[in-house]
């Protein structure tokens, strides 16, 4: 083990039970860039945002895109750029002590940051390109994925693929894509981020697909599928952590809406 990891894994040590009391921490990562990860990110804070819940943004991207996106759409919401290991972990604690929700926009490689934010991460969302390269690359973050989770001593962080930049499920690409990636053993969410123009335009004009006029209505509909799933799967993870604390095996299925309510 690097002397880096031995750093990260001993502050993981000191943050772990805290933090998992907590506020949930979503984190986005894949190692190869331009799949989706920063609007998946900014989308699902804003969302819930929007609905009136405290949420805390991390731009672990050494870029800043998502930063630079936040600040310009004007949300009040609790934002840090930062991309140090350990900082990201005292960050994702103290953030979790304070907010309903903590979401973290990954790097675009498999750096130390991202290797932190596996260690304390709740749930990692995955986004996954249909091409052989951004498969490939998806192989490599699961494993980094595995590696996390062989070093917490259990199933966490809880994971999900989100095929993104799909232009629709009839096509064959995303039907091989769809096949190779039920593969790899991790669940693969139902909704996708699909190639629209809005999705495209969002970033540049600094909002969300659903204030985006006209071509917003498709991807509205579809991302907000997306973010319900995720809603509802968030809360039925949290809900099956309390109950294996509690000594219970019984999960209950949430309705959409109940997400943060049910995280702290």
């Amino acid at each position: 083990m690097r002397p880096a990891d031995n750093a990260t894994n001993k502050h993981v040590a000191r943050c772990f039970d805290l933090f998992h009391a907590q506020g949930m921490l979503i984190a986005i990562v894949n190692q190869k860039g331009g799949v989706g990860k920063t609007t998946l990110a900014v989308h699902l804070a804003a969302w819930h945002f929007e609905k009136g819940r405290s949420v805390a943004f991390i731009d672990a991207d050494g870029q800043s895109s998502s930063t630079r996106w936040i600040t310009a759409a004007g949300w009040g919401m609790t934002l840090a750029t930062e991309t140090t290991a350990d900082t990201l972990i005292e960050l994702a604690t103290d953030f979790g002590a304070k907010h309903d929700l903590v979401v973290a926009d990954g790097p675009a490689s498999l750096s130390e940051s991202t290797r932190a934010l596996l260690l304390v991460a709740d749930i990692v969302l995955i986004p996954c390109g249909v091409t052989l390269p951004e498969l490939e690359s998806t192989i490599e973050t699961i494993r980094m994925l595995s590696n996390a989770r062989r070093v917490r001593g259990g199933a966490e962080p809880d994971a999900r693929l989100v095929l993104s930049r799909i232009r629709g499920e009839r096509y064959l690409l995303t039907r091989e894509a769809r096949e190779a990636i039920h593969a790899l053993d991790i669940p693969v969410c139902k909704n996708a981020l699909f190639l629209r123009e809005a999705l495209a335009d969002a970033p540049g004009q600094r909002t969300v697909v659903w204030k985006i006029r006209g071509k917003g209505r498709q991807a509205t509909t579809e991302i907000t599928l997306l973010l319900e799933e995720i809603d509802r799967y968030a809360t039925t993870t949290t809900n099956r952590h309390r109950s294996t604390e509690q000594g219970t095996a019984r999960v209950s299925e949430p309705s959409t809406g109940d997400l943060v309510g049910n995280y702290r």
